[in-house]
């Protein structure tokens, strides 16, 4: 135990093995842009990629295919 009149130093707490960024909050405002993109990415390409599923749909529509002749005994 310690003395009453005793002065403490204390450490910062800082369990990380490196120190980039001091201030957790400045971290939290850098990290949250990439999140972001990231998201705004996953969106875009969700939706690129319906609409190119929608489009190939129609492409291979069965109104739009020729009519195959069945009948294998008939010369082309």
């Amino acid at each position: 135990m310690q003395p009453f009149r005793e002065k403490t130093t204390q450490q910062p707490v800082n369990n990380l093995p490196f120190t980039l960024i001091a201030n957790p909050q400045i971290g939290l405002a850098l990290a949250t842009l990439p999140c972001l993109g990231l998201l705004i990415l996953g969106r875009t390409l969700t939706y690129g990629l319906v609409q190119f599923g929608m489009a190939s749909e129609e492409i291979f529509r069965g109104i739009q295919l020729p009519v195959l002749d069945a009948d294998p005994h008939r010369p082309l």
